[in-house]
Formats: C-alpha cells, sequence, structure tokens
C-alpha cells in the first residue's frame, strides 16, 4: 500500500492535501504554513511556515514530500491559498485535490480581481489580463460540465458592479451551454465571456449617488442610467474591441424580445441569442442582488419573474435558468416540491411583472 493511501486514512479532516500543480506556483515565499504527516509521531506538524524562503535545498524537500503525497495545508489556510492561486489560476485546470466548490470560489476571487483593475483602468493592458483569466475560465468548464452546481452557489448579492458582472458570467454561461450546446462539440466561449462581464461597463461611468439612490429614479435620472449604452460604445470603440458578439452583449442587453427595451427598441428576430442569454442573466443577476431600497429577491422567485415576463425575454431561455437553478441546489430542490409556497411565490412574480 502506498504512503498516500496509508495517509488518507489518518490525516484529520481539518488538513487539505495539495498537488504538485499548487505547488509549482509558489514561487520563493510560501503563500501558507505547509505540514507533512510525520511516520515517527503519528500526527501532521508543520514543514515550512508561511512566509518561508524556499532556498533550493527547502524547494526539493517540499517537492519530496509532495510527490510522496505527504504535503498537506490546513483548513485555515483555505483563504491564504485561494488568495494565491487567484493569481493563478490556470494551475486549476490540472488541479486534482482541491475541493470544486473552493475551486469554484477561487475562480470568482480570480476573475473578480481582473474585472475591478480593467473597470478602474480600462486601458488594453488590463483588458488583455482580463482575456486570459477567461479564456481559462472557459476552458475549465469544459472539463466537467457538474462543476456548474459550484459556480451558482458563488454568486455574490452585494450592490456592485464587478460583482454584478461576474454573476452575469456564470448565470449566463450556463443557461447558454444548456440551451445552445448540443453533443459533444467544444464551443468558443471566450467571446460570449467577454461580453457578459462587459455588458455593464458603462455603469463604472455613471456617478456612484445615482447608482445607490435609496428611492425610485426620476423621468431624467432613468435617461441618465441609460447612457450607460451609449458611454460603453465609446469606450470599447477607443478600446477597438471590434468583436461582434462582444458588442451585441453590451450595446443590445436591454433589447427585449416585444421591443419595449432601449436603446433602439430590437425585436426578437434582430436580437442575437447571445445577446437575448445576457439580457436573461444580466436581469436575474439584478433581481437577487441587495439594492438599497429592497432586499435581493430568492432566485426561484427571481428566475419565475423572468419566465412570467416572456413578453420580454426568450422563455426558452428563462425555463433553463429555473431548470438550472432547480438542479444544482438542494435548497431549491427542497423549495419547489412545496406547492404552497410555490404558489405564493408565483404569485410575487406576477405581482412584479405588472
Amino acid at each position: 500500500m502506498s504512503n498516500q493511501a496509508n495517509h488518507e486514512d489518518l490525516i484529520p479532516e481539518e488538513f487539505l492535501q495539495i498537488s504538485s500543480n499548487i505547488v509549482s506556483t509558489f514561487g520563493n515565499r510560501l503563500p501558507v504554513t505547509l505540514c507533512i504527516y510525520d511516520e515517527e509521531f503519528q500526527r501532521v506538524a508543520p514543514l515550512f511556515p508561511k512566509e518561508t524562503r524556499l532556498t533550493p535545498k527547502k524547494k526539493d524537500q517540499m517537492e519530496k514530500q509532495c510527490q510522496d503525497g505527504n504535503l498537506f495545508i490546513t483548513k485555515d489556510d483555505y483563504a491564504g491559498l485561494a488568495g494565491h492561486i487567484s493569481q493563478n489560476l490556470g494551475a486549476l485546470l490540472t488541479e486534482h485535490y482541491l475541493d470544486e466548490a473552493v475551486a469554484a470560489e477561487i475562480f470568482y476571487s480570480g476573475i473578480l480581481e481582473k474585472v475591478r483593475s480593467f473597470f478602474s483602468n480600462p486601458i488594453a493592458e488590463t483588458l488583455e489580463q482580463l482575456k486570459s483569466v477567461l479564456a481559462i475560465f472557459s476552458e475549465y468548464v469544459w472539463v466537467d460540465r457538474n462543476r456548474w452546481s459550484h459556480f451558482f452557489n458563488t454568486l455574490q448579492r452585494s450592490n456592485d458592479i464587478a460583482c454584478h458582472s461576474v454573476n452575469t458570467l456564470f448565470v449566463g454561461t450556463a443557461v447558454y451551454l444548456k440551451t445552445v450546446h448540443k453533443g459533444d462539440e467544444k464551443l468558443e466561449l471566450n467571446s460570449l465571456g467577454l461580453g457578459l462581464v462587459l455588458h455593464d461597463l458603462g455603469m463604472t461611468q455613471i456617478p456612484t449617488a445615482l447608482l445607490s439612490k435609496a428611492g425610485p429614479f426620476l423621468y431624467k435620472e432613468k435617461q441618465r442610467m441609460q447612457e450607460h449604452i451609449d458611454i460603453a460604445e465609446k469606450m470599447i470603440n477607443r478600446l477597438e474591441i471590434k468583436d461582434a458578439l462582444v458588442r451585441s452583449c453590451i450595446l443590445d442587453h436591454h433589447e427585449r424580445i416585444d421591443g419595449s427595451g432601449y436603446p433602439r427598441g430590437k425585436k426578437a428576430d434582430s436580437i442575437s441569442n447571445e445577446t437575448k442569454v445576457c439580457s436573461v442573466a444580466d436581469a436575474f443577476c439584478a433581481i437577487i442582488s441587495e439594492r438599497w431600497h429592497r432586499k435581493g429577491f430568492n432566485p426561484i422567485l427571481a428566475a419565475i419573474v423572468l419566465t412570467e415576463s416572456n413578453k420580454r425575454y426568450d422563455k426558452n431561455l428563462t425555463s433553463a435558468l429555473v431548470s438550472f437553478i432547480i438542479s444544482n441546489n438542494p435548497e431549491m430542490q427542497a423549495l419547489i416540491k412545496d406547492k404552497e409556497k410555490m404558489q405564493q411565490l408565483r404569485t410575487l412574480a406576477l405581482k412584479q411583472c405588472e
């Protein structure tokens, strides 16, 4: 029996094994404390503390323990490891030891950081950095489709443009794969991912006082908010973003299939499928988020609101969203079986649609 097999039965739950794939990203200083299983004393003991400078000799020790399946961190150090890996997301493509729920949180953190960086400084360099992490994200999705349950559970409810953008990325990609993907053919997701993340780019230039207003908007304020489309168009022109799919998500995500949207009042046939996905994901993520004047909606209620708004949103997409939420969340699975509660939610949804 291998050392690794022995260790799996002896290591307490508060310790997590890490692989050579993660170790290879550490550089010259440790971002976490490393531990090993001490055979003599039959317990986990520290090998090197956090911030240890890794000399060639220490690297050899670390790598040998790792190859033997005998390198661990405490779960208390998870946050530190997550912060480190979020700067090295490519390592997750071949990582097998990390819990997938934790990996989803790391992806959220890593993408969020790049989104914030780009929004605060929208130049070619930060755009390329954002594209790089989105390419890694797209590849990760294709390794195992079942990971979507974990991505959904990472959604944040804060009233924050960057968080909303990452939420929209996760939800929109899931809905797109559920409705568009057929068979085993690999779809190109990079353009869609960038469009989903950048759809509200113009909002970064809207005054914070207006974005955080507690009450309903006045007519002039609504007009000002709608200007975020024109603002975004100028920004992407300056950045020379010419990808038609990305541009359509940014410029048309407030268009509605019945022609009631803005800025051009486009109808169903003139709105791309990808933009319809972006519209549904954007609306859903806005509804579940906390606002200054209301609490975030229950995800099922939010999805039902969109389903009942079938003149404005593509019903196939909203139904797919409901299905996705139910199939990937135990709490929602229990809720959907409560007929009385579901009727109450549908009644609330209909009121929202009036």
